[in-house]
C-alpha cells in the first residue's frame, strides 16, 4: 500500500512540474509576441513620422535619375573646328559643346560666349567670329543712332501744321506770335525752310534762334 502511494504521490509531482514548465514556457512566447508587437508598432511610428522625407528622397533620387538619363541634342556652329550635331547624357555646359567640336578656331571670340552656361536639348550655339562680334556691335550703336534721330525728328514741332497750342510750345512764341505764325501760313502758303518764320513781323533772329533747334517744316 505504500508503494502505491509514493507512486501516486510521484506521478502527482511530475504532473505539477510538467504543468508549471508549460505555463512558464506559455508566459515566455506571451511576453515575447508582445515585444514583437511593441517593436512592430516603433517601426511604424518611425515610418510615419517621416513619410514625408523618405518621399522627398525617393522623389529627389527619380529626379536625379531622370536628369542623368535624359538626352540633351544640341547643334555647334561658327567659329569651331568641327561643327555638328552632339549628344549628351545628364548635364552639360556650352564648354562640353565647343570640346566636342574640336575646340575653338584662332578667329573665334572667346569672350562673346558664355561657356558656363547649362545646355538645352535643341539649342543651337553659333560661335561668333571677332570680326561678326565688331560688326554686331557696330549695328546696334548704328539701330540706337537712328531710333534715336527718329525720336528726335518726331519732338520737333512742324511750323507748317503745328495747331495754336503746340506753337506755343516753342520758346519764345506767345499766343500772339503763334497766331502770327498760323496767319502767315495760311495767306502765303506753307513755309519752305525754317528761316522763313523771320518774314513774320514781330518774329526776329532773336526769336528765330530761339526755336530754330525745335522746329521742322
Amino acid at each position: 500500500m505504500k508503494k502505491d502511494t509514493r507512486i501516486i504521490i510521484g506521478i502527482c509531482i511530475v504532473l505539477v512540474l510538467a504543468a508549471g514548465f508549460l505555463f512558464a514556457q506559455q508566459q515566455k512566447g506571451a511576453g515575447g509576441v508582445e515585444n514583437e508587437l511593441v517593436e512592430i508598432k516603433k517601426q511604424k511610428d518611425v515610418v510615419g513620422n517621416g513619410n514625408g522625407s523618405v518621399t522627398s528622397i525617393v522623389q529627389d533620387s527619380k529626379k536625379q535619375e531622370n536628369n542623368e538619363t535624359a538626352e540633351c541634342a544640341v547643334y555647334v556652329s561658327g567659329a569651331v573646328r568641327r561643327p555638328g550635331l552632339y549628344r549628351y547624357y545628364g548635364t552639360a555646359r556650352v564648354s562640353d559643346a565647343v570640346a566636342s567640336a574640336g575646340g575653338f578656331k584662332k578667329s573665334a571670340d572667346k569672350e562673346a560666349i558664355n561657356l558656363a552656361r547649362v545646355l538645352t536639348d535643341g539649342e543651337q550655339i553659333c560661335v561668333l567670329t571677332k570680326k561678326e562680334t565688331a560688326r554686331r556691335a557696330k549695328s546696334i550703336d548704328k539701330d540706337s543712332l537712328d531710333l534715336g534721330t527718329e525720336a528726335q525728328e518726331t519732338e520737333l514741332v512742324n511750323i507748317n501744321k503745328a495747331s495754336l497750342e503746340e506753337l506755343m510750345s516753342l520758346p519764345g512764341i506767345g499766343q500772339a506770335k503763334a497766331a502770327l505764325i498760323i496767319d502767315y501760313r495760311t495767306k502765303q502758303g506753307a513755309f519752305s525752310k525754317k528761316e522763313d518764320l523771320m518774314k513774320i513781323s514781330g518774329i526776329k533772329e532773336g526769336v528765330y534762334s530761339k526755336v530754330k533747334d525745335f522746329i521742322s517744316v
